[in-house]
């Protein structure tokens, strides 16, 4: 796997392109100072472990949201 580093408009940005291993389409993982993209999807404890369990390298943003779109709605506080 190759990483490229590019200046972005907000610093560092490292890429590298990969193919998801849920839907097999490919895409690129970005990383800046700000965080990876996949961490804006919100998803509960139990699904991450349960796609870390299905899954040994990152997924698209498509299917990670697909993934959020499919896990039971989780209770505020009361």
């Amino acid at each position: 796997m190759q990483w490229t580093l590019n200046i972005g408009r907000f610093g560092p940005v490292v890429r590298r392109n990969r193919v998801c291993e849920s839907c097999g389409e490919p895409f690129a993982c970005e990383v800046s100072l700000g965080g990876c993209w996949c961490s804006e999807i919100k998803l509960t404890d139990a699904t991450r472990e349960r796609l870390r369990g299905e899954f040994s390298d990152c997924l698209c943003r498509e299917c990670l949201t697909r993934y959020q779109q499919e896990q039971p709605a989780t209770r505020g506080p009361l």
